[in-house]
């Protein structure tokens, strides 16, 4: 009940938008069995931006292809209808930003940042496939984006507070808003009824260890993503300047040889495709 009546009043303050159109026409296509490729392709290419966005995503060095995917049909058959599902989500987070200054841009950044810290991780470990970090580390600030959307003056001031006072951004959310951009991401997950090992590293990517009460299977998930968010807050990515947290890097079975070996290839990674990863 005492949930029931706080997401009331958070959905009084935030608009919760919904999934862009082209995504949520994709979306239905790959649950049809019946679905053929040349209409999936009909679908995402009368969207030219988002089709330039999935084919970017497609072709970066995330997915090491040994040749360049030209089109969407070759993006299909290459990446698979699982792997397209998700990046069809991830694309549409650009479609969120309804402006895109310096501030939205570092939080893209960020997002970016953890996406591939995340898969790089998932690489190492073997905990769980590198898509799925991916992806999931792609999406898991989507609460920031959408408060920042409805409250930008606010929102901004909530950073600026977090750079002052040098303490997590979620500290301040709660106390400057009432609620925090994991809550918020929650209820995006649930009205774009995402799937669920994304809606748990939306949730729970700041808390450890995993919440007793949900389902286990997604504990490594949302593990690999709070240690992507951890580093990448280390190296200020997404950030004005570095802040300094503890890499609970124990928590996915690493050491700290390794988790500085890792830290090592994910800047030398990040910074060359930096540029591609943010055009």
């Amino acid at each position: 009940m005492q949930e029931e009546i706080i997401e009331r009043i958070i959905l009084k303050t935030v608009d919760i938008p919904p999934l862009p159109s082209v995504a949520l026409k994709v979306m239905g296509l790959i649950n049809d069995d019946h679905a053929s490729i040349t209409a999936l392709e009909d679908i995402i290419s009368r969207d030219q931006g988002f089709a330039t966005r999935l084919l970017r995503i497609a072709n970066s060095p995330y997915y090491g292809r040994d040749r360049k995917i030209e089109n969407i049909s070759q993006a299909i058959l290459l990446i698979g209808f699982e792997t397209l599902k998700s990046l069809v989500i991830a694309t549409s987070l650009r479609d969120l930003h309804r402006r895109f200054g310096v501030f939205e841009q570092r939080l893209w950044e960020h997002s970016l940042g953890v996406a591939l810290c995340a898969s790089l991780l998932a690489m190492v470990t073997r905990v769980v496939t590198p898509d799925e970090a991916l992806v999931c580390g792609l999406i898991h600030d989507v609460g920031k984006t959408v408060i920042n959307n409805v409250m930008p003056e606010v929102y901004i001031k909530v950073y600026e507070k977090m750079y002052e006072e040098k303490r997590p951004v979620i500290e301040i959310e709660n106390e400057v808003l009432g609620f925090n951009h994991t809550i918020i991401g929650n209820l995006i997950a649930k009205k774009w009824k995402l799937p669920e090992k994304m809606e748990m590293a939306i949730t729970y990517h700041h808390e450890y260890p995993y919440p007793s009460h949900e389902d286990p299977a997604f504990a490594d998930t949302c593990n690999i993503v709070r240690v992507a968010d951890q580093i990448c807050l280390s190296l200020g990515i997404g950030l004005k300047v570095p802040f300094e947290v503890n890499i609970d890097y124990e928590s996915i079975g690493m050491n700290e040889e390794g988790i500085k070996e890792l830290i090592g290839l994910f800047k030398i990674k990040f910074e060359q495709q930096k540029e591609f990863l943010l055009s």
